[in-house]
């Protein structure tokens, strides 16, 4: 039974239940609280969820469940459960760069310190490493956007026991003969039967409206999410809008682009000039988006993917966290690289989001974040994201983290 929990140093024995062989008849599994994120349900108190092998049967009350259904009891005590965590967007190819690079200067300081570094020599060890860390937190799915390595990262994945999409990322100027070759194809994900391969652009500075174009067609032709770094700091508004910042001084400086007109747009509404918007994107960051970006991305039924502790790191600001609600936007939560944060870990993204959110977000909002919205966006509402009948039984244990930061929520 593929149980997945995060604990603290108080929540061991709990996480041991969790982590259980299959037995031949059903399971009752007792806390304090559930939060199935279901539409209509509240948080439950005194609940349980009923499993049998890998799959969720019922959720309710612990004293209707205990009625309707036979099996033994796991009694996990003053825990919160929820739905295993969605981390909607990372660079699990940069996971050796965990503490090398710039903080708190801004894109440019920290570019530079990027890119003193190897930034493309995987580190497979370490990335199997942080898969399993992922799993032990609570973690069920977890999007990736790779530069040079996606077909291998798609392998370390599909040999992990995540749900998963991998994105090749497209970038630069030059446009492959065959269209179909920027999506990668490796045949262990789809023997896994939880993963998906895909396409993801960079940005619209460093990669060409053309091979955007391209990329979000193979993702339209083939059903699938596209990803798109939006939005995220003042100098990509001054590239589009001007073709004059430090940072595109920079790219010409190492290189990256040696001629550059500026379409004279910001970045949402190029986007959306370019067909690049609807209900399959996912725009990462959004940091810069004006009112009348947001209302083009909610017209679009663009998902957000909102990624606050690596704009803290870097210094480029955050989201219009309130606006983007207001306005309806299906909005997610990822950690990005580990060359940008401190962890891959969801939960702790949300608890440091509510926490200098204080009051925007309930309870049920911040978890639908990294459960419920996620698996909507990447097709899997039926499998992951809520605890109802029929999906994986897949659950975590709420840190105590997320709930401190949520009290006055």
């Amino acid at each position: 039974m593929a149980m997945v929990a995060q604990a603290g140093a108080g929540e061991t024995a709990a996480r041991q239940n969790l982590n259980t062989q299959v037995t031949p008849m059903p399971e009752i599994f007792r806390a304090a609280r559930v939060a199935p994120m279901t539409p209509g349900w509240p948080l439950l108190e005194d609940a349980a969820v009923v499993v049998h092998g890998q799959t969720i049967l019922d959720v309710g009350s612990f004293a209707h469940m205990r009625r309707t259904h036979a099996g033994p009891v796991r009694d996990l005590g003053e825990l919160t459960l929820a739905p295993a965590a969605f981390n909607s967007h990372t660079h699990l190819e940069m996971t050796h760069l965990l503490g090398r690079t710039t903080s708190g200067q801004g894109f440019v300081a920290w570019i530079r310190s990027l890119l003193a570094n190897d930034l493309y020599s995987l580190h497979e060890p370490l990335v199997r490493q942080e898969l399993a860390r992922q799993e032990s937190r609570g973690c069920a799915f977890l999007a990736d956007i790779s530069t040079r390595n996606a077909p291998r990262l798609a392998g370390l994945l599909a040999e992990s026991g995540l749900f998963f999409t991998s994105f090749q990322e497209a970038i630069g100027n030059g446009l492959p003969d065959d269209p179909a070759t920027l999506l990668h194809r490796v045949e262990a994900v789809a023997e896994s039967g939880r993963g998906t391969c895909a396409v993801a652009g960079h940005a619209l500075y460093s990669s060409s409206p053309e091979l955007l174009c391209e990329a979000k067609a193979v993702s339209r032709a083939q059903g699938l999410p596209f990803s798109l770094h939006l939005a995220e700091h003042e100098d990509e508004d001054a590239i589009l809008l001007t073709g004059k910042s430090a940072f595109l001084e920079l790219l010409r400086e190492r290189g990256f682009i040696t001629g550059y007109d500026a379409p004279g747009k910001r970045p949402v509404p190029l986007a959306a000039d370019l067909g690049l918007l609807d209900e399959r994107t996912l725009c990462v960051h959004c940091v810069t988006v004006t009112d009348e970006d947001i209302a083009l991305i909610a017209k679009s039924r663009a998902s957000v993917c909102l990624c606050p502790r690596s704009n803290e790191y870097i210094g480029v600001g955050q989201a219009p966290l309130g606006a983007l609600l207001d306005a309806g936007v299906n909005l997610c939560l990822g950690t990005d690289g580990l060359c940008s944060n401190a962890d891959l870990d969801p939960f702790a993204e949300l608890a440091w989001l509510a926490g200098r959110n204080p009051g925007a977000l309930s309870l049920g909002q911040g978890l639908a974040l990294i459960t419920a919205n996620p698996a909507r966006f990447f097709g899997l509402e039926d499998t992951l994201g809520s605890l109802a009948p029929g999906r994986q039984a897949r659950f975590s244990v709420l840190p105590r983290a997320v709930l401190d930061a949520f009290s006055d929520g």
